[in-house]
């Protein structure tokens, strides 16, 4: 009786195995979601040619059952443990092995579905099998699911991993697990994110780089990688188009246009807006071909982009201070006011690029000291003219003491940022440009008299001090990704502070160059009427400043008259936003009321409308108490690291339409800078070795290295001098070793 027992619970362990491993195997081959596997149909549809076949169907039909488990009317013990001896793969849930009159195994295996038989020994093994399933036979359910499980299921052993996935990021423990799709598709980012050419994957090191690291990877030809490219950028843009549905109120716009090599000319829209996380984002919406930077043209191309991404509620636009797009800006006005597209009538709707109205300042500045610059400019270009004349500067640096490493730079005479960087870079290198003067006999007699005197230098070193204010006014207002709206009116105050300042300097150059900034810094923002309102609306909803802070500050410069004036208009223009807020909300939520024919209906309708009326009244001044609640709080403490987006992520609750209004006029940018970025990739895609890419290539290189780039930070495709250096330098330490 032990022996027997012993051997029923053995058979019994045996076929809760078999049935656990049919089950874990079934939904191994189910693991990406699909349907399981399909069951072997009944005794009854099955085509019984002998009663051998019969027995093999019948121990196959009751092995595993519909769902997949043992069922209840399962055979003895006896036939369990033989058919556990059997059973070692899942296809032969599929078919059943073929018996002689005695009852012995042919070596062959007919289909459940179809009856065709097949060769199934153990030499043979079940490969074949499974072939038939998935390519032959034409009577088995579901066949399409079961070859895709098929295909998909982990035929490696992952690998533990630790390698981190960005330089922020802390390394992670994870398993890894070849892909040859996820390869190729991280191949097809590296070469948009890092602006390489299609035919990098043909490059002979490339190719030796992944028969050493991935030898199993194939590697897709260049037109492969093109076609990827622009498969990538559907998918990408249909992600920003939902974004955009379903996050965005209204987006602000920046443009500008360009030429490239090909004399090709081409604009750049640019969408900022801020999200229902209080997150500021930047996408380029299109890198599209210009027939002219007419400003109709312009109109034109921007209208045609706005239609193609559904772009129906637009804040501002920001563009250059140029007539062609002030021509451009009004063609985009008329087309807009049919699909009632602004805010305010369309009174905001222009913003000038700050940036580029500081540059016209500055450059009036400089007109004075245009000489100076024009000599220091001559002798920097003749030490950069050639190595060995860099390397004799470097010696005249060490004679006269110089600790400063920083190279010297040379500049665009269009850019004042440029030039700036330049004079920087030259002023500390001063004694040795003189002692340069007894060692290089042609240095000498290149220049001459015409050489940077006493007087040059003071008034460079003079120059750096004063545009180093705007340097860094143009650098804090330039950053696309973390700058507001609420920056702008600030530094606008600073700039008129530093002017009034050079104005009154003792040295007279300095304060004729105020003068003549201060001239066209009056031109554009002289007057409240020439400056837009939002960069106003935009102080006011940060709570650190508020209504009293923008009313003192522009007191300071202008009359009290104007600062009264500029408050009213203030509270005028975002009262009349909150209503126009409040507007949007109720079309939004509110329906139609059919009318009825029953009079008791009509009363009960008329009471319930006057319900509405009260309520709405109430809702009314409620939303005027809302602007004048935050106007009577105390403005938050100043702090340079306050998280304007996050504070009103906080209060949103409090301030429900108001900040709504933030929301939009915060994103608002007044810098064409983020466009004008583009336009630099640009340059490098469609350089003198790849001017034949057509306008498309170029659009999705650019879209969509914008959309999938997480950094903020510029693509260094050049080492800097400074970073050569310093690689020499290690490369000569190494060499001594």
């Amino acid at each position: 009786m032990a022996s027997n027992s012993n051997r029923e619970f053995s058979s019994n362990s045996v076929s809760m195995r078999i049935s656990g491993n049919l089950n874990s195997k079934r939904k191994a081959i189910s693991s990406d979601g699909r349907d399981q596997m399909p069951p072997p149909p009944s005794r009854e549809n099955l085509n019984s040619s002998s009663p051998s076949s019969a027995n093999t169907q019948t121990v196959a039909s009751n092995f595993v059952s519909n769902e997949g488990t043992p069922n209840e009317g399962t055979p003895s013990p006896t036939s369990l443990a033989c058919a556990s001896k059997k059973v070692r793969s899942e296809v032969w849930v599929h078919f059943v092995k073929l018996k002689d009159d005695q009852g012995n195994e042919t070596g062959r295996a007919k289909c459940v579905y179809c009856s065709k038989d097949y060769l199934a020994n153990s030499e043979q093994g079940t490969s074949g099998l499974w072939k038939h399933l998935r390519d032959t036979c034409k009577k088995f359910p579901n066949k399409k699911e079961f070859v895709e499980a098929y295909k998909s299921r982990d035929k490696m052993q992952k690998i533990l991993n630790f390698q981190k996935a960005s330089e922020s990021e802390k390394s992670k423990l994870s398993c890894w697990q070849f892909d040859q799709q996820a390869c190729r598709d991280a191949l097809v980012k590296m070469i948009i994110k890092d602006e390489l050419p299609f035919r990098f994957v043909e490059g002979e090191g490339f190719r030796e780089f992944i028969q050493v690291s991935l030898p199993m990877f194939q590697i897709p030809s260049k037109y492969t990688i093109a076609i990827d490219c622009y498969y990538l950028f559907v998918q990408e843009k249909k992600k920003l188009h939902a974004l955009l549905t379903s996050q965005c109120q209204r987006v602000s716009l920046t443009t500008d246009t360009w030429t490239s090599i090909q004399n090709v000319s081409y604009l750049c829209l640019t969408a900022h807006f801020i999200d229902s996380g209080w997150n500021l984002h930047k996408r380029i919406l299109n890198f599209c071909v210009v027939k002219s930077h007419k400003g109709i043209n312009i109109g034109n191309a921007i209208d045609f982009c706005m239609d193609e991404w559904g772009l129906n509620k637009v804040m501002c636009i920001t563009v250059d201070n140029v007539s062609s797009n002030d021509t451009a800006v009004q063609q985009l006005k008329k087309k807009l006011t049919k699909k009632n597209a602004f805010v305010l009538g369309g009174e905001a709707f222009h913003m000038r690029c700050f940036a580029h109205i500081l540059q016209l300042v500055v450059k009036d500045g400089l007109e004075s000291a245009q000489y100076s610059i024009r000599r220091i400019r001559d002798v920097v270009k003749y030490v950069r003219g050639s190595p060995q004349r860099l390397e004799m500067f470097k010696k005249c640096c060490e004679s006269a003491n110089i600790k400063s490493k920083a190279s010297l730079q040379l500049d665009c005479p269009t850019r004042w940022n440029s030039t700036y960087l330049m004079l920087e870079s030259a002023v500390v290198y001063q004694k040795a440009f003189d002692k340069l003067e007894d060692v290089d006999s042609k240095f000498l007699g290149e220049f001459g008299n015409d050489m940077p005197s006493e007087v040059d230098w003071t008034k460079a070193r003079n120059l750096t001090r004063f545009l180093k204010r705007f340097y860094d006014v143009t650098c804090k207002i330039s950053g696309s990704l973390y700058s507001t709206s609420n920056l702008y009116f600030p530094e606008i105050m600073r700039v008129l502070k530093d002017l009034q300042a050079f104005q009154s300097s003792n040295d007279l150059n300095l304060a004729e160059m105020g003068r003549m900034m201060r001239e066209k810094f009056d031109k554009y923002w002289g007057s409240i009427q020439k400056m837009n309102v939002m960069l106003f609306i935009a102080v006011v909803l940060d709570p650190r400043y508020k209504m009293d802070y923008l009313a003192a500050k522009y007191k300071s410069f202008y009359s009290e008259n104007d600062a009264n004036d500029l408050v009213t208009r203030v509270t005028n223009s975002l009262r009349a936003l909150m209503d126009e807020y409040k507007g949007n909300e109720q079309v939004g939520m509110g329906g139609v009321i059919n009318p009825s024919n029953d009079v008791e209906d009509m009363v009960e309708d008329e009471e319930l409308d006057d319900y509405f009326i009260e309520r709405e009244k109430e809702q009314s001044l409620v939303s005027k108490g809302e602007l004048d609640r935050y106007f009577g709080e105390l403005p938050e403490k100043y702090t340079h690291d306050f998280d304007l987006l996050n504070w009103w992520k906080v209060n949103a609750v409090r301030y429900p339409i108001l900040s709504k209004v933030a929301k939009d006029v915060l994103a608002i940018q007044s810098s064409t800078v983020a466009s004008e970025s583009a336009f630099s990739t640009g340059g490098r895609t469609l350089d003198r070795f790849r001017s034949s890419l057509t306008p498309t290539t170029a659009e999705v290189l650019i879209c969509c290295q914008d959309w999938l780039r997480s950094s903020s930070k510029p693509i260094q495709l050049e080492e800097t001098i400074e970073d050569l250096e310093s690689l020499e330098s290690e490369s000569l330490k190494i060499q001594k070793l």
